[in-house]
C-alpha cells in the first residue's frame, strides 16, 4: 500500500482548492509523524519474542520526545527565524520556543544580511538602588488595615507580613530594592501639592471610561506618569496597572486623573458586574454612587507607580552608547587617535573591528538587547529550538527515522532492569553509527556544489 492519501489536486490546491493560497503542506513527504514514530516502534520491537517483552505506550513517548529533543540540537536541521524591528527601548524578548541562537543579523535596504556580533564584555547584572552612604535601599511601607487593628505591608518587595497595632506599625522589608526603568512614589498627604485620592468615580455621571473602570487615582501633578507603569499602594490589590492618563478636567483642584484596571475587576466586568462593587473593597468607605472619598487613614503613605523592567548602569551604558561609523570626516572606529603611531597598534580585537553592530542576550530575563545604531532597524533571529513546541512541529525528517528508533530502544534498554549489558552496548553503538548517518544525509553535500566552492580555494589570500 502506497504512503500517500491524498490526490496531486488535492496537494498542490489544499483544502481551499486554491494553489499557494498558504494553506497547502508542501514538502510533507519528507516527513513522518512523531505518534508514526511510537506506534511503529511498538510494533517492530515490542511484544513476545522481541527484544522489549511489554513496555507501556507513555514511556515510549516519553524516549521518543527526548530523543527528538537531542537529535534536534545537533543532528536535525531544527533551525528557526524570526524577523523583527527593533523598537527604540533596543531590547526584543527572545522566540516563545528559544533554546539557543544561531546567528542575528540586520537587513539593509537591499535585502543583505549584515551579521551581528555577539558583546561578550557586557552584562545586565542585578542592580540595586542605594542610600547616599552605598547602604542598600530597603522599603519601610505599612498602612493601617481598615478592617483590622493590625499593620499590613506594602510596596515593591512586599512578602505580606502584619504587625500587630500596639507596635510602632513599621514593617522592614526582606528584600532590598532593586534598580526599575521607572519608579514615582506620590505620598498621600491633604496639605501639599500631590494629594492624592481614589476609590468609587467622582464623574460617573459624565466620564463612561470610569463607570467601566471604577478606580482612578487624582493627582496635581503629571509625574511623567504613562499608561502600562504598576500601581502599588494601601489597599490596592496586587496587579493593578494604568489603563489610561486624563487631563479633561483642568479646571479642577485635581486636574490630572488616572485610571487603574485590574485582571479581577476586569473578570468582574466580562461577568456583567457593575464598576462601584469591585471599587468599594479598596477604599476605606462603603459609600457608593460615585462618591470620591479622601483616604485620610493613609495619611503620610505612598503610592507607588513602577515600571517593574529591571535595569543596570552596565545595561544603560551600553545602550547608550553611539557606534562610529566610518565615514569622510570620522575615518576612524575607535575615538583614540593612533594615526601617527605606525606599528604601535597593538591590542585591536578583530570581533569589534565591525560597524555592523552588536547584541547580548541576557538569559534569566529572556531579553536580547542590541546596541544604539539597530535602533529602527529590522532583524532576523536565527535560532534553535526542540521541536516539541506544537503537535504540528513534531516530526522526523525520514534520513533520521531509523536513528529514533535505535535512540529510543537504546534509552529504554538502559534504564531497565535485567537487561544485558552486550545488548545495551550493542544499541549504544547502533545508536551512534545511525545517527552519524543521519548527519551525514542531512547535511545535504552535493558533487557539483562542493566542486563549485573548492574551485575558489585556489584564489591566494593577501596578507
Amino acid at each position: 500500500m502506497g504512503l500517500l492519501n491524498q490526490s496531486a489536486r488535492q496537494y498542490y490546491e489544499g483544502p481551499d482548492g486554491v494553489q499557494n493560497s498558504g494553506d497547502e503542506s508542501y514538502g510533507e513527504y519528507q516527513f513522518t509523524s512523531l505518534e508514526n514514530i511510537i506506534n511503529q516502534f511498538i510494533i517492530a520491537y515490542v511484544g513476545e519474542d522481541k527484544l522489549i517483552p511489554k513496555i507501556k505506550k507513555t514511556d515510549v513517548s516519553f524516549h521518543a520526545k527526548r530523543a527528538l529533543q537531542e537529535l534536534s540540537f545537533d543532528t536535525f536541521k531544527s533551525c528557526k527565524s524570526l524577523e523583527l524591528e527593533v523598537p527604540n527601548t533596543l531590547s526584543l524578548p527572545l522566540p516563545q520556543d528559544y533554546v539557543n541562537y544561531v546567528k542575528v543579523s540586520w537587513v539593509d535596504d537591499s535585502g543583505v544580511l549584515r551579521m551581528l556580533y555577539p558583546m561578550s564584555k557586557t552584562s545586565n547584572p542585578k542592580a540595586f538602588q542605594q542610600n547616599a552612604d552605598g547602604s542598600l535601599k530597603f522599603e519601610n511601607n505599612t498602612y493601617q488595615a481598615t478592617a483590622s487593628d493590625s499593620f499590613e505591608e506594602y510596596g515593591i518587595t512586599k512578602t505580606g507580613k502584619i504587625s500587630s497595632k500596639d507596635g510602632d506599625g513599621l514593617i522592614r522589608s526582606d528584600n532590598p530594592l532593586e534598580q526599575y526603568e521607572k519608579e514615582i512614589r506620590v505620598v498621600f498627604n491633604t496639605g501639599s501639592t500631590v494629594n492624592v485620592r481614589y476609590g468609587p468615580s467622582l464623574f460617573a455621571a459624565n466620564s463612561n471610561e470610569r463607570v467601566k473602570h471604577g478606580m482612578f487615582i487624582q493627582l496635581r501633578e503629571s509625574h511623567d506618569i504613562t499608561v502600562g507603569m504598576s500601581v502599588i499602594g494601601p489597599g490596592i490589590p496586587n496587579g493593578t496597572t494604568i489603563h489610561s492618563v486624563d487631563t479633561g478636567f483642568s479646571s479642577l483642584e485635581f486636574p490630572y486623573n488616572v485610571t487603574l484596571s485590574h485582571p479581577g475587576y476586569e473578570q468582574l466586568l466580562l461577568d456583567g458586574s457593575g464598576a462601584n462593587t469591585y471599587a468599594a473593597s479598596i477604599t476605606t468607605t462603603e459609600t457608593l454612587g460615585g462618591i470620591t472619598t479622601t483616604i485620610a487613614g493613609f495619611e503620610n503613605e505612598e503610592i507607588i507607580f513602577v515600571d517593574l523592567n529591571k535595569k543596570s548602569n552596565t545595561k544603560t551604558n551600553y545602550k547608550s552608547a553611539k557606534a562610529i561609523e566610518k565615514t569622510v570626516d570620522n575615518h576612524d572606529y575607535d575615538t583614540d587617535i593612533y594615526d601617527l603611531n605606525e606599528g604601535k597598534r597593538y591590542g585591536l580585537d578583530p570581533q569589534y573591528a565591525q560597524t555592523n553592530g552588536s547584541y547580548y542576550i541576557d538569559c534569566m530575563a529572556g531579553i536580547i538587547n542590541f546596541s544604539s545604531n539597530i535602533s529602527g532597524k529590522t532583524v532576523i533571529i536565527e535560532y534553535i529550538s526542540d521541536t516539541l513546541g506544537t503537535d504540528k512541529e513534531m516530526k522526523v525528517h525520514k534520513f533520521a527515522e531509523e536513528a529514533m528508533y535505535k535512540c529510543i530502544a537504546y534509552a529504554i534498554l538502559s534504564t531497565r532492569a535485567n537487561i544485558q549489558e552486550y545488548v545495551v552496548q550493542r544499541f549504544k553503538k547502533e545508536r551512534f553509527a545511525s545517527t552519524r548517518t543521519a548527519k551525514l544525509r542531512l547535511s545535504n553535500l552535493k558533487l557539483e556544489e562542493l566542486t563549485q566552492i573548492l574551485r575558489g580555494k585556489s584564489k591566494q589570500i593577501k596578507h
